[in-house]
Parts: C-alpha cells; structure tokens; sequence
C-alpha cells in the first residue's frame, strides 16, 4: 500500500496542530513499512483546503472541524467544506461529536466514514518529574478561554492553591501577576519538559474537536482539566477532571463570545490534582502507532 498526502509529510515540524499530527501519521506509517508516495498513491490523505490527487485509488478527506462563528464568512468557508466533501470518496473524522456536527450542522449525509482520533508518540514524551505549575497550552483565540483560565487560577489561590501558572503561546489576554508566567512560543524540546513537570494541564475551549495539545498532555501522562463541551470529552476519559460546560444547539453561535463556566468548580479541580497527585492509566487509543493502525485497517477496508 502506498499513501499520499496533501503537503509535505517529510516536514519535521508544523506550525500548527492538524499538520503536526499528519507529521506524526507520516513518520509512523513508514516505520510500519508503508511507502509514501505523493505523486501516484493508493490513499491520499488531504484536509478540507488541500488539493486532490486524481492518480490516487482513493482520496480520503480528514477533516478537522467546520465554521459556525457568526465572526466569520461561515456560508463561504462551509461551501468550500462541502465542495472538498463532494470530491472526496470517504471521510476520517476525529470524534463522535466531529462526525454529528457534519451530520446536523452541515447536512452530510451517505459518505463513507470512519471516527479515528488524533494521536502522539509516546517515546516524544519526557519521563514525569512533577514541579509546581500548571500549564495552559495553546495558540490562543477567545473561545480557548485563556481569560477564564486565568481568573480560575486566581480563584484557585484564593482558595489556598500554592502552585503557578504556565502561559505558552501569545496570549489574548494577561493579568500580571507573580503566580503567572507568559512564556511565549515554546518548540518540541521545551514543551515536553513543560509537560512532563507540570501538575496538570488545563484545556477549556469551548467546542474543540480533537485538540492537538489536549492529546500531546494526554499522551505525555499529564493530567488534563477539561470541559465536557465538544471533543474533549471524547479523547480525556479517564485522564483527568471534567468540568461542565454549556453544550452547543448545532447552529450559528458567536464562538468568540463563550459561555461562562465554573471557576469554583475549576479551581477545586487544580486543588485536587495538586493535593493528590494522580496518576492516570495511559489512554493507548491515542498512542500514534495505535491511531495508525486504526488508519491502515480503514484503508484495507475500503481498498477491497
């Protein structure tokens, strides 16, 4: 079997969380023995705003999310969804939730699919060596909810936390505070000491998918808060807290404006994970040589 994809598989790093992940695919599906070939491929993977490759048996679409935030051109970016939709001969979904909100929101209907999760190498991963932080990790945007974060940290230290809080990325919102540290972008080497230190991460995105560096916390034994809403609840299981959250009505929403959650119940989450330092079971369904074989028995199935 020879495997395409939509952009350059032999990167070694990405600048972003879906393309990270097919990085991760690539390289683990040539350690399994399979051929990458881009140019005449039996399977060629592609996101939404890739391009085809018409000399492929099969072009399977992976899709990572769908526009309904009234902030954005929601009819246009969706159109182009579905047209990449409409080409495509099957769809890899992230989640459960990923695959109903095509079905609700978008009206997709009658196209093969499969719900694989994204997934990490374990072996990227530093051995856990607690220190006394919790770490935010995103790239930041108003529905990340990096100022409910914060607030429920501080929430937190009200409540007699004594832990500090690690900000990576460029933030949407600061509170200067000695508690906090806003260190800005951080590359492999430094992000898998981060995790593999920190208490816990938190990830309260309203209406994530499959997040990438939910999965890498995960994968990496770093114990998550998270929210219920969306695909977090999906890929967490038993590797942390959740917390409630308003669930979505599958229509047009204001993502940007998202609705408030619990700090208390946030806060009494950070409290706990510090006080009883747990350690959750290793979740293997996001181990990247699992998520590959989930990809490679799929293929198998819709080459015959």
């Amino acid at each position: 079997m020879k495997i395409g994809f939509g952009f350059d598989s032999f990167a070694k790093e990405a600048t972003d969380g879906k393309h990270q992940f097919l990085i991760r695919l690539a390289n683990q599906f040539r350690k399994n023995g399979i051929i990458i070939d881009n140019k005449k491929p039996d399977i060629f993977i592609r996101l939404p705003r890739e391009r085809i490759c018409k000399k492929a048996k099969i072009n399977v679409l992976r899709v990572d999310g769908l526009i309904m935030n009234t902030r954005w051109n929601y009819k246009v970016k969706n159109r182009k969804i579905k047209e990449s939709i409409k080409q495509s001969d099957c769809l890899i979904y992230q989640g459960r939730f990923c695959e109903m909100a095509y079905r609700k929101f978008l009206g997709i209907e009658n196209k093969p699919f499969a719900i694989i999760p994204n997934g990490a190498d374990p072996l990227e991963f530093s051995k856990r060596k607690l220190s006394n932080f919790f770490i935010a990790n995103c790239k930041w945007r108003p529905h990340k909810r990096l100022e409910p974060i914060v607030r429920c940290f501080l929430r937190a230290l009200d409540k007699g936390l004594d832990a500090d809080l690690v900000v990576t990325g460029k933030p949407d919102y600061k509170f200067k505070h000695p508690r906090i540290n806003y260190v800005g972008w951080r590359n492999r080497k430094q992000l898998k000491k981060l995790l593999a230190r920190a208490i816990a991460s938190i990830h309260l995105t309203w209406l994530d998918w499959c997040p990438n560096a939910m999965v890498e916390s995960i994968v990496a034994r770093c114990p998550v808060i998270y929210t219920k809403s969306g695909g977090h609840h999906e890929i967490a299981k038993e590797s942390g807290v959740a917390v409630k959250d308003t669930y979505w009505n599958w229509g047009i929403i204001d993502l940007y404006d998202p609705p408030k959650i619990d700090y208390d119940e946030v806060a009494d989450a950070m409290i706990k994970l510090k006080k009883e330092k747990i350690e959750y079971p290793i979740n293997n369904r996001l181990d990247i040589d699992s998520v590959a074989n989930e990809y490679l028995e799929y293929f198998k199935k819709i080459l015959k």
